[in-house]
C-alpha cells in the first residue's frame, strides 16, 4: 500500500486555502488543515474537507458528450475528447471565416485556475469577448482603486488596529482563512466596524453596528469622508504632499452629511458619525475587500469612496493598512502570460458593452497603463482578471439580436452561466441562439444541458496550480495534484492549450501545464517541482510606502482624489450618490406594488457559488436542504408565513422564485435575503427533466434580476444585485417543491 500527502490548494472559492490531502494507492482518504501552510494556516471549511466526495460522485462527468438532438432536449452521443475538440475547433474557424474572431465569446468562473489562459488564447484568436464571474464581485473592485492610487490594495490584518466590514462576513465554512485572519486581529484588541441589512455573526461583538438599507453603502461612505475632512481628522500631511483634487472633495462632500445620510440609509447620524471617527482616528485602519459595493449601479463611486477613505486617512502602503505590493519582480505575472499586447488594436475597439461601460475597457488599459508600467513595471494590469472585460448582458443581447454585430459561439469553463449573471431569460434566449456552445465543466450544470459539448473537467484536487490570487499580491504558491483524473478529462489550461494548437496557435503554447510553471518560475531561479515540493512559496521581501521612491502608478504619481482618469473618459471624476433604481425614494409607486426590499449575492456555508456539485453532496445537501428566504417575523406573520412555508419572491420583472421561509429577528422588517445560485441537481436525468434545466427556474436568484442598462453601474456595467423592489406571498397551490432527501 503506497501512502503520501500532498500539499494542495483548494480552488473551490476565491481563498484558495493550503491543504493536506492524504493519498492512499491513488485515492483520497482525508483532506485536513495544512498547519505549516505560508499563507492559510489551519484554514478549511466543510467544502474543502469534503471535495473527495465531488470526484467520486457518480453524476461527475468522466467523458465528452456531443448534441444529438434539439437543444436542451437531453440527448447525447458520448465521443472521445479528442473528437470533441476537434470538432469544436473547425466550427470555430468556420464561424471566424464568415464573421471574424470577434464572434467568438468566453467565459469562465471561480473553480477554474485558466483564466490567464483563456485570456491568452482570446488575444491570440484575436476575440475581445472574454468575460467571467468576476464582473459580477471581485474584479470590477480593481480599476476604480487603480485610478486613484495605481494598484488594487490588500489588507494587513495582522498588524491593523481597527477592520471595517461592509456586509462581509468571513465565517468557520466561508472564506475561513479571512474569518481567522479577523479572529486574529480582534483578540489582539482591534476594533470592528459592521455595516449590513442584517445583524451577522459579527454584530454583536462590534464596536459599532450599522444596519443599514441595503445598496446604500455610498451615501454613508460619503458621509464618513465629510466628518473626517470637516472635523480635520485626515492624515494632512500625506493629503499635501501625496494627493490631487482635496479641496475639489471638500467641496463636493459638504452636502452628504450625517444627518442627510441617515435619512437614506436608515442608520442613526450619531452613529454614522461615531463610525467615521473611530475609523479615522484608530489607524492603521483596513476595509477588506467583500461583495457587497461590486452589488450596486453605484458600485464604481462607492469604490471611489472607499479608496478615498483609504488614502486620506493615512492607511495606504503602511504596517496594519491598505498593502499596495505590486508584482514579484522575478516571476511571470497572470498579465504578461495573457499576452495582452498581441490583441490587436481594431479588434479591442469591438469589444462588447464598450460603448457605454468604459472603465473595463482595452481604452481604460492604455490610459494606466504607462504609470503602472514606470511604478510596476507591467503595462497592462488585469489583476484579479479584472482591466478589460466584455460586458456579459452585452454578450447575450449580441447573441439574440445580432447588434452592434452576432456573437455566435461562446465557450463556458466551469461557468454555469444560466445562473452566474442576472436575467437568466436573457441569458437563455441568447445561448439558445448560439451556433456553438461549449460548457467545461465536472456537472451536467443547466447551462450544460443546453450546449453542443459538454468536456469532462478536472477537479482542484486533479490539477497541479502555480496560485498567486490573480497577481493581487506578488507570492506565489505551489499547489501539487493530488491524484489522477479520469482519463478522459481535461485540465482547465489544456482546454485553452488544446484548441489553440488546432486554430494556429501552437507556437505560442507550452506542452504541458508544468511547462509553462516552469517558463514563468524560471527567471527566479525556480522550477515547478521545486516550488510545489520543497520551496512551497516564493514571495519577494515586503516593503512598504515605496510610494516614496516611486510614486503611485497614476498619471500624475500621487493618489488621485479627484481622477484624471474618469474625467477623460467622461465619467464623474469624483464620488457622487445615485439612488438605486428601484428605492421607494427614487419610484414610490413600487412601494403599494412591491413594498419589500430585496438583497442577494451573499455565499452560503456549503457552496460558494452556483456550481451544482456541492448541492450533490449528502455531507453539504443535508445541511441546507432547500434555499431559503430570509424574512423578519413580523412581515412574515402580515403575510402569514410560518417558519419553513414555501414562499414567492416576485421582483419588479413580473418573474418569481419558490423559496422556503428562514424567520429571523436579524434581518429588517423590510428587507428580504434571498439565496445565490440554486438549482436542483436530483431533477437532472431523464429527457423531461433536462428539458427545465434541473429545475433551474424553480429558485435561482438570476431568474428575479434585471440586466438593462438602468440596473448597471454607469462606469464598468456590473448589475444591480441588491436593494431591488419585491413582493412577497405564500404558495397556495400545492406546488411546494421537492425538497431534497439525503
Amino acid at each position: 500500500m503506497s501512502k503520501e500527502t500532498k500539499w494542495a490548494i483548494c480552488s473551490t472559492c476565491d481563498i484558495n486555502c493550503g491543504l493536506l490531502v492524504t493519498v492512499e494507492d491513488g485515492l483520497v482518504k482525508s483532506i485536513k488543515k495544512n498547519p505549516d501552510h505560508p499563507l492559510t494556516p489551519n484554514s478549511i471549511c466543510v467544502k474543502g474537507a469534503n471535495a473527495n466526495k465531488y470526484i467520486t460522485h457518480p453524476d461527475r462527468l468522466t467523458h465528452a458528450l456531443k448534441r444529438v438532438g434539439d437543444r436542451g432536449s437531453g440527448q447525447w452521443e458520448q465521443i472521445s475528447t479528442k473528437q470533441a475538440l476537434d470538432e469544436i475547433a473547425d466550427k470555430m474557424k468556420q464561424l471566424i471565416a464568415e464573421d471574424g474572431p470577434e464572434t467568438i465569446g468566453s467565459t469562465y468562473g471561480w473553480s477554474s485556475n485558466a483564466g490567464a489562459a483563456s485570456r491568452r488564447f482570446m488575444n491570440l484568436l484575436g476575440s475581445p469577448n472574454w468575460t467571467w464571474t468576476g464582473y459580477v464581485c471581485l474584479a470590477n473592485s480593481t480599476v476604480p482603486s487603480k485610478a486613484t492610487y495605481g494598484f488594487w490594495q490588500f489588507p494587513d490584518f495582522h498588524n491593523t488596529k481597527c477592520i471595517v466590514l461592509l456586509g462581509h462576513a468571513p465565517g468557520p465554512q466561508r472564506w475561513t482563512a479571512e474569518y481567522l485572519w479577523i479572529k486574529d486581529a480582534l483578540d489582539r484588541g482591534a476594533k470592528l466596524i459592521v455595516t449590513d441589512p442584517r445583524r451577522n455573526s459579527y454584530s454583536d461583538q462590534a464596536d459599532i453596528f450599522l444596519q443599514i438599507k441595503p445598496a446604500t453603502d455610498s451615501a454613508y461612505l460619503l458621509a464618513w469622508i465629510n466628518v473626517i475632512i470637516e472635523e480635520d481628522l485626515y492624515d494632512k500631511e500625506f493629503v499635501e504632499k501625496w494627493t490631487v483634487g482635496f479641496e475639489q472633495l471638500a467641496e463636493r462632500v459638504k452636502e452628504y452629511s450625517p444627518e442627510w445620510a441617515s435619512e437614506i440609509t436608515g442608520a442613526p447620524a450619531d452613529k454614522i458619525r461615531e463610525a467615521a471617527r473611530m475609523y479615522a482616528t484608530n489607524g492603521p485602519a483596513v476595509i477588506p475587500w467583500g461583495a457587497v459595493p461590486d452589488h450596486h449601479a453605484n458600485s464604481t463611486q462607492t469604490l471611489r469612496a472607499l479608496t478615498i477613505l483609504r488614502s486620506i486617512t493615512g492607511n495606504l502602503d503602511v504596517p496594519g493598512g491598505e498593502l499596495l505590493m505590486g508584482y514579484h519582480p522575478e516571476i511571470l505575472s497572470d498579465d504578461e502570460f495573457e499576452l495582452n499586447d498581441r490583441l490587436p488594436v481594431e479588434q479591442r475597439k469591438k469589444m462588447l458593452g464598450i460603448d457605454r461601460f468604459k472603465l473595463l475597457s482595452w481604452e481604460t488599459l492604455e490610459k494606466t497603463g504607462p504609470a503602472m508600467e514606470k511604478v510596476w513595471g507591467k503595462k497592462y494590469s488585469n489583476q484579479v482578471s479584472g482591466g478589460a472585460m466584455a460586458h456579459p448582458a452585452s454578450m447575450w443581447e449580441a447573441m439574440k439580436t445580432g447588434k452592434p454585430y452576432r456573437l455566435r459561439a461562446l465557450i463556458s469553463q466551469c461557468n454555469n452561466t444560466l445562473n452566474s449573471y442576472p436575467n437568466t431569460t436573457h441569458i437563455y434566449e441568447g445561448l439558445m441562439s448560439l451556433d456553438l456552445l461549449v460548457v467545461m465543466d465536472l456537472i451536467k450544470s443547466p447551462t450544460a444541458q443546453i450546449a453542443d459539448y459538454i468536456l469532462p473537467a478536472t477537479h482542484w484536487l486533479e490539477r497541479p496550480n502555480l496560485f498567486n490570487y490573480w497577481d493581487w499580491i506578488p507570492v506565489y504558491q505551489g499547489g501539487q495534484q493530488s491524484v489522477q483524473a479520469p482519463e478522459e478529462c481535461l485540465h482547465d489550461w489544456m482546454l485553452w492549450r488544446e484548441l489553440g494548437v488546432r486554430l494556429g496557435q501552437e507556437k505560442d503554447w507550452p506542452s504541458t501545464m508544468e511547462d509553462a510553471y516552469d517558463e514563468r518560475l524560471k527567471p527566479a531561479g525556480l522550477t515547478w517541482e521545486k516550488l510545489s515540493t520543497q520551496d512551497r512559496a516564493s514571495a519577494p521581501e515586503i516593503t512598504f510606502k515605496k510610494y516614496e521612491k516611486t510614486g503611485f502608478g497614476t498619471p500624475s504619481g500621487k493618489v488621485e482624489l479627484y481622477s484624471s482618469i474618469f474625467e477623460e473618459l467622461g465619467y464623474d471624476p469624483l464620488p457622487s450618490w445615485i439612488e438605486p433604481p428601484e428605492s421607494h425614494v427614487r419610484k414610490p409607486e413600487l412601494a403599494k406594488t412591491h413594498p419589500l426590499t430585496f438583497f442577494t449575492g451573499m455565499r452560503e456555508n456549503y457552496w460558494f457559488h452556483s456550481f451544482g456539485l456541492g448541492r450533490s453532496i449528502k455531507e453539504l445537501r443535508s445541511r441546507e436542504p432547500d434555499p431559503r428566504m430570509q424574512i423578519h417575523p413580523d412581515t412574515a406573520y402580515d403575510l402569514d408565513l410560518s417558519d419553513g412555508d414555501w414562499a414567492w419572491v416576485e421582483s419588479t420583472s413580473g418573474k418569481r422564485i419558490k423559496l422556503r421561509s428562514w424567520l429571523s429577528n436579524d434581518t429588517h422588517p423590510n428587507v428580504v435575503r434571498v439565496p445565490h445560485g440554486w438549482w436542483y441537481p436530483e431533477t437532472t436525468g431523464s429527457e423531461e427533466l433536462e428539458a427545465a434545466l434541473s429545475s433551474l427556474w424553480k429558485s435561482a436568484d438570476a431568474v428575479i434580476l434585471h440586466d438593462s442598462d438602468e440596473y448597471c453601474d454607469k462606469e464598468q456595467g456590473n448589475f444591480q444585485l441588491r436593494g431591488l423592489a419585491c413582493k412577497v406571498y405564500k404558495v397556495e397551490d400545492g406546488t411546494e417543491g421537492t425538497s431534497y432527501i439525503a
